[in-house]
């Protein structure tokens, strides 16, 4: 995300609809042997994500949508879970950190969790480019203000 944060607002947003697309090429290859509604609906999704926009006030339910589908279908690819180890081992204090839970996944799981972590990176992006088009408003509105009691005084 580091790399997104220095873009332009332009860039940003065309490379979060670029996103998407990649994504709706990647699903449409279909390499996690997604069913044929499940499929339907996460491309219906996805083209109404990239049609409206990733901040249009519609996009809402289909975002709900397309977590819900790819959530449930990594939950049904998922064979089981282990236990990993995400720290360090000091050798003063032994082992700092915690054990993780983590899925073990078929072959069309890890596909799964694939497009499930690109979706992952447009939400990001989104947010970013929310914050970025809150925050010109926010100054533009500052601007006005600031512009608004300058010439209050000069009336004066």
């Amino acid at each position: 995300m580091k790399y997104f944060a220095q873009l332009s607002l332009d860039h940003l947003w065309a490379r979060t609809l670029q996103e998407i697309d990649f994504l709706h090429d990647e699903a449409q290859r279909n390499d996690a042997e997604m069913s044929a509604p499940d499929l339907n609906i996460l491309s219906k999704a996805l083209r109404d994500l990239r049609n409206d926009g990733p901040l249009s006030d519609q996009v809402a339910g289909e975002i709900g949508r397309i977590e819900d589908l790819l959530y449930e279908a990594v939950a049904r690819e998922t064979l089981g879970f282990r236990n990993v180890f995400d720290g360090t081992d000091d050798p003063d204090h032994g082992a700092i950190g915690r054990v993780l839970e983590v899925p073990i996944l078929s072959k069309n799981g890890a596909a799964l969790d694939a497009l499930q972590q690109r979706f992952r990176k447009i939400l990001a992006m989104r947010d970013l480019v929310a914050a970025r088009v809150d925050a010109g408003c926010q100054m533009a509105r500052l601007g006005v203000a600031g512009n608004d009691a300058v010439s209050d005084k000069s009336a004066a």
